[in-house]
């Protein structure tokens, strides 16, 4: 077993029961609780808060209740997104991962309120497990009209929109934009909430970064190379939607090698680290290769 398979199998059962417990005892009423754990517990690889905890693992940072409360609220503020995106006005998505996505399940306006909840207490127990007002700034940030939300404008707003179909500048900012920047934010908190020194925090940020970048560019490539079932989403959708990405600038071939050559570059950011865990989180990315 690869050292991030060992720390994957040690942490994500503890991640998925501090939000199973904590969803259900700190919201107030039971309904608005049951349809925010719905989709915060459909699953998921739980990407965002393992590389948080994996970065404290890389520095060498002991992992306490705190630390499993900020990396739970880095998952929620996700699960927002998710919530969000699947709706009619956006993706209109029937399925994530796996299971019918929370509009269908719920209705769209209690959807919306789901994701509207988990947003704030994400940010809260950022805050309350961190006592860090850089932290919660770092996140607040990462997920604003400067950050993801200004990323998930964009892709909506480039839609059948044929003006930036080859502008690769535009993509790239827009890809990371959406996807890049609060994976980098979950490796940048862990680093500042440690005390990393300028060194070892430029070599993270850097791999975040990276690994921000290409992993848009997979998740674009599994619309492609993957069935629906296999995705736990629809697929072979974002060409028929007029979506403009990196795979519609590049094709196939070469997103592919755009994707090798940043898996390259984001293991050579973490040489001088003790950088095996945040390394095997690259492997993710081998099925669409």
């Amino acid at each position: 077993m690869t050292a991030f398979k060992y720390f994957q199998k040690q942490w994500t059962p503890v991640i998925n029961e501090y939000l199973n417990k904590h969803l259900a005892n700190e919201v107030d009423d039971q309904k608005i609780s049951q349809i925010m754990a719905y989709s915060v517990m459909a699953g998921g690889k739980r990407l965002r808060p393992l590389l948080f905890l994996a970065t404290l693992n890389t520095l060498g940072k002991e992992i306490t209740e705190d630390e499993i409360r900020i990396a739970c609220g880095i998952e929620l503020i996700h699960t927002y997104s998710l919530i969000h995106d699947d709706l009619p006005a956006m993706d209109n998505d029937d399925y994530r991962r796996g299971k019918l996505t929370s509009h269908k399940k719920w209705g769209e306006a209690e959807s919306i309120l789901a994701g509207d909840a988990l947003l704030p207490m994400g940010i809260q127990w950022i805050a309350e497990g961190s006592k860090s007002a850089e932290l919660v700034q770092i996140i607040t940030q990462a997920v604003g009209p400067n950050g993801m939300v200004g990323g998930q404008y964009l892709d909506i707003d480039s839609t059948n929109n044929q003006s930036v179909a080859g502008d690769a500048k535009f993509i790239n900012r827009m890809e990371w934009l959406k996807t890049g920047c609060l994976i980098e934010a979950s490796v940048k908190m862990a680093a500042v909430l440690v005390g990393a020194s300028q060194i070892e925090e430029v070599k993270l940020v850097d791999f975040a970064k990276v690994f921000g970048r290409s992993y848009q560019i997979y998740d674009d490539l599994v619309d492609v190379v993957e069935s629906s079932q296999e995705a736990g989403k629809a697929t072979h959708k974002d060409q028929e939607k007029g979506k403009n990405n990196t795979l519609t600038l590049l094709g196939i071939d070469k997103s592919r090698k755009e994707l090798t050559d940043l898996i390259k570059q984001a293991k050579d950011d973490l040489n001088g680290l003790n950088g095996e865990v945040l390394a095997g989180f690259l492997d993710l990315y081998q099925k669409v290769l």
